[in-house]
């Protein structure tokens, strides 16, 4: 279904609000305070998001189709383990700086853009171990539960998870 022009920005500016008050504070940001920091009404963020469940899904989903296309792009990059450390540390960042993300990915883990996001990775650290620039006995998975901690401490994480010269 097509929106009208009016409705698709006012889609919009409660996806941006939404995604920074989840960012900054987390997951349990009412939607009245979404809707004041959108401009719009609180009948405006329900038309759009049924549920409040479905806003933190549709940020948490925005999220992992931005860091879909990191990985994706990464695989383009000539050399594996820098495009492998540079994917890295920008999810590493985006975890750090958004709440939203540690706090509701599991919500999402059945979505589509989930598994296109997954398979991304896991082409990636494949690419990496195929170069021989990242351990062969890591998964995405594995690579992806180490991605919160690795916003204190990226150099520390990306040596460990170096292939062994």
């Amino acid at each position: 279904m097509t929106l009208r022009a009016d409705a698709q920005r006012n889609h919009e500016r409660v996806l941006d609000a939404a995604c920074e008050c989840f960012a900054e504070r987390g997951v349990e940001v009412s939607c009245d305070e979404v809707a004041r920091r959108a401009g719009v009404g609180h009948g405006t963020v329900f038309r759009r998001f049924p549920t409040k469940d479905a806003l933190i899904s549709a940020v948490i989903l925005r999220r992992i189709r931005d860091l879909a296309a990191v990985a994706d792009a990464a695989l383009g990059e000539p050399d594996p383990a820098e495009a492998f450390a540079g994917f890295f540390r920008e999810a590493a960042t985006a975890y750090a700086r958004d709440r939203a993300l540690v706090e509701g990915f599991g919500s999402c883990v059945d979505a589509p853009e989930v598994t296109a996001f997954l398979d991304a990775v896991s082409r990636l650290v494949e690419h990496a171990q195929d170069a021989g620039a990242l351990r062969r006995d890591l998964s995405a998975d594995d690579v992806l539960a180490l991605v919160p901690a690795a916003s204190r401490y990226p150099a520390v994480i990306l040596d460990g998870l170096r292939a062994a010269a």
